[in-house]
């Protein structure tokens, strides 16, 4: 996901667009009208000038169409299934456009395919200096390494 926020601010900055942080459902949250950007980090209303909008006014945003990728301007009942093909398409859609340097003549840009790997190592540097866990979730993850790792030199592996 971080990815994805990296490549989607890198291009939200470059068109200069609002980036709208919308993690709706989530599979870490029971509830699926809750946006888990704000349970998780702390809120933010700006990224090195991109205006961000990543709390619960999300839910009484209103997205203008058309919609980039096009899959998107379907009606809602067409798009309760999203097969796996599509994902990927949508994934080299948005990479083909943020790599062409060149905006979309949509009025909204769905950034909702893993794009991991997809942005420059400054997007990734601001994003992960921009946002900061909850201070409750860092108070937690401060006391995780006192309690295991703090004595030792570690090396850290996701899998998934």
């Amino acid at each position: 996901l971080l990815w994805s926020l990296a490549a989607a601010w890198r291009f939200a900055q470059r068109t200069e667009r609002i980036l709208v942080i919308d993690w709706r459902g989530s599979c870490y949250l029971d509830q699926p009208f809750i946006n888990a950007f704000p349970v998780f980090f702390e809120p933010i209303q700006d990224i090195a000038g991109v205006r961000v909008i990543c709390d619960d006014q999300i839910n009484q945003c209103s997205f203008p169409g058309p919609f980039f990728p096009a899959w998107w301007n379907k009606p809602s009942i067409d798009c309760v299934y999203r097969p796996d093909e599509q994902i990927f398409r949508e994934r080299d859609e948005l990479d083909q456009l943020f790599q062409s340097q060149q905006d979309s003549e949509a009025n909204t840009v769905v950034c909702d395919a893993c794009l991991m790997w997809r942005c420059d190592q400054g997007a990734e540097r601001e994003i992960f200096r921009t946002i900061k866990p909850r201070s409750e979730i860092q108070a937690r993850i401060d006391a995780i390494y006192r309690e295991q790792f703090e004595p030792y030199s570690m090396i850290g592996v996701h899998v998934r």
